[in-house]
């Protein structure tokens, strides 16, 4: 920077002296003051693009998701937030205006810097681009725009970027001064090949029928982002640079035969993990079938590759011993211990975005989700040995805890996430040794109680310690849009396991205040609270409520469906009205009313998955509303009637 004279404007935009501002503490950056600013600017423009137009987003983007291939739930929040910065900055509403325009015209006056009013000003004129990392230099980036050859400077506010030169990336910018800033971050892609992404780009315009490479990428961004991971298909392994022939001799078997089962990127993974063990160990190998199995069977225990598979299962289908696949599997997990914590990073979302790199970044600030497909969880009924002595009595449950071992903690809840059986419980309990305040590993550990009774008091301390960790300002400036922030999901996921396990065991008033006090926080309602919420006021006799509650949420499913008409016989009986209700039901979902009239016997245990108008979703909904349909007396012969 110039030297300023401390009777100068201060160059930050205040209007003050430099003496009188920024030039009080020589220590302060002004650029760094402004980049700060900037980042708590992105992340309120989206808060006031969900608390205004959430629903607006929210159907776009299930619009979107027929077109796009979302396997997991930490996927799709990533996608959602990504969805969500595209849509605010560039999809007209209904009235012709985008969101941006509305935030300046509302939020712009309230900004006490001018030169943060000003900059906020150009993000009307906001830019898709997809081009490579000429330089980089901690936040700040050159790079060249793939469609248009052209040289852009541009940053990243407050993050420390990583992308390598010659990169490929994809992302969105606003102007900045006379550059560009990301919002959020870039996403880089770097074993895509930057041609081949703009040949992708450029072809796929070309299919659309497209004026300009340049208008398709902004129309089409979330499914060019969604689509080029898989650009450019499986990794030469001729073309690598082998240690010995026989270590290609591997890889060769594990890619003949993943590369018909799963995704390139997948098979790609192995690879290169496979690639870093072989140049860090040189091991002499005599059966290379043994390390393929060894390196398939690792690979699953990291990536998501749908069906699990033993080490037994492998050995087998290998033609080797289970006992070698074991040990090589043990010295791979050891050797390749940092590629296997960071590959865990990019498949799953995690809540400290201080050190992860900027790809995976942009999953953090977390927004709400579509409903469905869905995960039904039930409290298991197992014998636990260790989680009750996390329970006790103490009053002050919240303990300050090391930033490592915070850090430890969290590492060890994401290795839960790919984990089940008694090893998942097992992890959770030592990530609580390190963190007693980490409020996921009470959640876990719930689950495995023997009892809903047990369950509920780890589900109710979970949730006391979030809350605590939240603070009660925190509560009060976030109410409405809470679920958007990453820093209460796990505090809404305990509540939501509480108020559940209060409405198992009887205990319906309290688990009402739970579920209403969720959707106070939460009025989009991701975790499905409105569904639960209106069985319990039926249950009360609230009808009114509970009518007011399906009117607020009215929407075309099984449950709203069977819940009008359920809603409709308990307040009038079999009237004309409840007969057109019944045809609608059925249309949604024509597996339920076998259940609902006893034809049917429910399984002992509920589906652990269902997809709409299936009749695992009818189980879920008979599972969850049979007792109130027991309570309408002849209801079997008016069903009977009802042709």
């Amino acid at each position: 920077m110039e030297k300023i004279n401390r009777n100068d404007l201060c160059p930050c935009g205040s209007g003050k002296k430099y003496k009188k501002c920024c030039g009080v503490s020589e220590a302060i950056s002004i650029t760094q003051i402004i980049e700060n600013e900037i980042d708590e600017l992105q992340k309120q423009i989206l808060q006031f693009a969900y608390f205004h137009f959430g629903n607006e987003i929210q159907e776009d983007f299930e619009d979107l998701e027929e077109f796009i291939d979302i396997e997991h739930e930490q996927e799709r929040e990533f996608y959602e937030l990504i969805h969500a910065i595209w849509f605010t900055l560039f999809e007209e509403l209904d009235d012709g205006e985008r969101i941006i325009e509305k935030y300046i015209v509302a939020e712009a006056g309230k900004i006490k810097r001018p030169k943060l009013r000003q900059i906020l000003q150009l993000w009307t004129d906001a830019r898709v681009i997809a081009g490579k990392v000429i330089r980089a230099e901690n936040n700040k980036l050159t790079v060249e725009d793939g469609l248009t050859s052209e040289q852009i400077d541009t940053i990243v506010a407050n993050v420390t970027v990583t992308i390598e030169e010659g990169s490929f990336f994809i992302g969105i910018m606003v102007p900045y001064e006379q550059n560009y800033l990301f919002f959020p971050s870039p996403f880089d892609l770097p074993d895509l090949k930057p041609e081949h992404a703009f040949s992708y780009i450029k072809d796929s315009s070309l299919d659309a029928d497209y004026e300009t490479p340049q208008e398709y990428l902004t129309d089409f961004f979330m499914e060019v982002l969604s689509e080029l991971p898989m650009v450019g298909g499986l990794l030469e392994i001729e073309e690598m640079d082998w240690p010995e022939p026989i270590y290609k001799e591997v890889a060769d078997i594990v890619k003949a035969k993943l590369q018909s089962e799963l995704p390139p990127p997948i098979v790609d993974t192995g690879i290169i993990l496979w690639f870093n063990f072989c140049e860090k160990k040189k091991k002499r190998i005599q059966n290379p079938n043994l390390y393929a199995a060894a390196l398939h069977y690792l690979l699953s225990t990291i990536v998501p590759l749908g069906e699990m598979v033993t080490q037994k299962d492998l050995a087998l289908a290998y033609g080797v011993s289970s006992g070698g696949v074991s040990s090589i599997v043990s010295e791979m997990e050891s050797v390749l211990s940092q590629e296997i914590a960071e590959l865990i990073g990019l498949f799953y979302v995690v809540d400290d975005a201080s050190s992860i790199p900027p790809f995976e970044k942009a999953a953090v600030i977390e927004f709400p989700n579509k409903r469905g497909p869905v995960e039904v969880k039930a409290v298991k009924k197992q014998t636990l040995s260790g989680p009750k002595a996390v329970k006790n009595n103490d009053k002050k449950v919240s303990q300050k805890i090391s930033r490592h071992d915070e850090d430890q903690a969290q590492n060890i809840i994401f290795e839960t996430l790919q984990t089940q059986g008694p090893k998942r419980y097992k992890l959770a309990q030592e990530a609580l040794s390190l963190n007693p305040n980490c409020v996921d590993a009470y959640v876990i550990l719930a689950e495995n109680e023997s009892s809903l009774e047990d369950a509920v008091l780890l589900y109710e301390k979970g949730m006391h310690i979030g809350e605590q960790a939240l603070g009660k300002a925190f509560f009060e400036e976030n109410k409405g849009y809470f679920w958007g922030l990453f820093e209460t999901r796990p505090f809404m996921r305990a509540k939501f396991q509480y108020a559940e396990s209060l409405y198992l065991l009887g205990k319906i008033n309290e688990a009402t205040q739970q579920y209403e006090e969720l959707l106070e926080l939460n009025p989009m309602d991701n975790q499905g609270v409105r569904d639960t919420l209106v069985v319990a006021y039926i249950d009360r006799g609230e009808y009114k409520k509970a009518r007011n509650l399906m009117q607020q949420y009215d929407e075309e499913s099984t449950q709203v469906s069977y819940n009008k008409l359920l809603l409709e016989l308990h307040e009038n009986g079999f009237t004309a009205k409840a007969a057109m209700m019944l045809k609608a039901a059925k249309k949604e979902n024509k597996y339920v009313l076998p259940y609902l009239t006893g034809k049917k016997r429910l399984p002992v245990n509920p589906p652990d998955y269902y997809s709409m108008g299936d009749e695992n979703e009818a189980i879920v909904y008979a599972d969850r509303h049979l007792h109130l349909w027991r309570k309408i007396e002849g209801l079997g012969e008016w069903l009977k009637s009802i042709k």
